[in-house]
């Protein structure tokens, strides 16, 4: 008797606790809006571990009759914190871009459930793909553009006529695109916020957190200017508001690029050059390069077999602007820099070649999507103003002399935002901004700026730091993670005291 209770109670005990589980960590009960978006929740398609609560959807945004296509299907993993460690509302993550994916493929799932682990923030974690992107339906591309990406790569063009062909694929993908009867007008920083809006809603929520990088810092800003009530908290990680015109600040970014090269020693160790010495480095090697050109050859990332590449002084000056987006590399570009001045490769200015080539290559980022969202954004830009750019950054004139002349938005047909949508932000949400003091395409600046009119906000900058704080400070997720459990009365972690 006593070794039949013992076989009994583990037959009804396991099926309750499993039962009790699942039901603690079920997603929420779905909700039709009046609009007509609505998601479904579906099988992933991708294994989901049996160990960690996960779902996946798929959410229809609001259809409109008359427009092709009439809704757009946006791939959602809700990640549910664990039921004892729950304490705040689910954080809507809004991925950077514009065009950007959010890596819900599967082979990229183990990494959202390692970060959703190592966060550690009070709620569950939302993840999507905006509308045009990624695993989202339809998916808008260039394969135009990223064709001749790869052709151009071992060319020693021009730089004129290097820019035509690209103004010219690009041209032939906008009208292939409107060819196909889509409306790129649909692809919008508005379009993308009203989707933040109604996928939270429809989840049945009340009320969530936002957690925006990069781009998506603009599409969580308009966020909360149009549904404040929603938010409980927001963090805005490399803030890029919307009141900044991307296209006339592109200069004073590269310039400014090669000014913190010229600190790196002062600011990032490693090294005790002086400005002078490294600025002197950075000019040697840019001469070195425009005289002779850098030859290579990289991994195809598409088939493994060698590319061949050829950078001139401008590529190597996008070059240093890209190595500034990662604070692990930031320390040895004084070393890679002097070696490029003597005509050698060192193994750093190797791997960030190939790390540009892979990036170029990529599919992650749509371009049809981006060019529609910069193009709607910015809005109607004055040749002259974009000249006058050059005059104030000389330094760059030469690298950025085309760029306006041979511009997407000189043709890309998405509309124009409204001057309210570039106006500040005006938002009593509790905010948290975070910016890397070396950041090269979204300065701290502009996070003091979006402070602004922001009422309860406050501004980190972390030293030493490019884009993307979050990921590349331990000390940043130490303050997020606080900032999520109390928005209104956080605790300062003691890291900062460290910093």
């Amino acid at each position: 008797m006593v070794v039949l209770r013992w076989i009994i109670w583990p037959v009804v005990l396991l099926p309750a606790m499993w039962w009790a589980w699942q039901e603690a960590h079920k997603p929420p009960q779905t909700v039709r809006l009046d609009n007509g978006a609505e998601l479904e929740w579906v099988d992933c398609w991708f294994d989901k571990p049996w160990w960690r609560p996960l779902h996946c959807g798929r959410f229809h945004t609001a259809p409109l009759a008359d427009a092709q296509p009439e809704r757009f299907s946006l791939p959602v993993v809700y990640i549910p914190q664990y039921v004892w460690a729950r304490s705040g509302p689910p954080v809507q993550y809004i991925a950077g871009g514009p065009g950007g994916s959010a890596w819900l493929e599967a082979d990229e799932i183990d990494f959202w459930l390692d970060w959703a682990d190592s966060t550690a923030w009070s709620g569950g974690l939302v993840l999507y793909d905006q509308r045009g992107v990624g695993l989202s339906e339809p998916a808008l591309g260039c394969p135009e553009l990223r064709d001749l990406r790869r052709e151009l790569l071992p060319l020693p063009l021009p730089t004129e006529e290097a820019y035509r062909r690209v103004r010219d694929a690009t041209r032939a993908c906008h009208d292939r695109i409107r060819a196909e009867g889509i409306d790129l007008a649909r692809f919008t920083t508005y379009h993308n916020a009203a989707d933040a809006v109604d996928l939270m809603r429809a989840m049945g929520l009340v009320q969530w957190d936002l957690y925006g990088v990069s781009y998506g810092t603009r599409v969580a800003l308009e966020v909360m200017r149009r549904s404040p009530d929603n938010l409980r908290a927001v963090v805005l990680d490399s803030p890029y508001p919307p009141q900044v015109n991307a296209e006339l600040s592109d200069a004073w970014l590269l310039q400014r690029s090669f000014e913190l090269f010229g600190r790196i020693c002062e600011l990032a160790g490693k090294c005790s050059a002086s400005s002078s010495e490294l600025n002197e480095s950075l000019e040697r090697a840019f001469a070195k390069v425009e005289k002779e050109l850098l030859r290579m050859s990289v991994r195809d990332p598409d088939n493994g077999r060698d590319l061949a590449v050829v950078y001139d002084h401008e590529d190597l000056a996008w070059l240093l602007f890209e190595a500034m987006y990662q604070w692990d590399v930031i320390p040895d570009l004084p070393d890679s820099i002097a070696t490029l001045a003597t005509g050698r490769l060192d193994s750093a200015m190797r791997r960030l070649i190939q790390d540009s080539v892979d990036a170029l290559l990529d599919d992650a980022i749509s371009d049809a999507v981006a060019s529609s969202v910069d193009c709607h954004d910015a809005g109607a830009v004055d040749s002259r103003d974009a000249a006058r750019q050059l005059e104030f950054y000389p330094r760059v004139g030469t690298i950025k002399r085309y760029d306006w002349e041979y511009h997407a938005c000189r043709y890309w047909s998405s509309g124009e935002a409204p001057d309210a949508f570039r106006s500040p932000v005006e938002s009593a949400v509790p905010t948290l901004l975070l910016a890397g003091e070396f950041d090269p395409v979204t300065p701290p600046e502009w996070a003091e700026l979006a402070a602004r009119t922001l009422d309860r906000s406050e501004v980190l900058v972390f030293p030493a730091i490019g884009h993307g704080v979050l990921d590349s400070h331990l000390c940043a997720a130490e303050v997020v993670r606080a900032f999520y459990a109390d928005p209104r009365r956080p605790r300062p972690p003691a890291c900062l005291d460290r910093l």
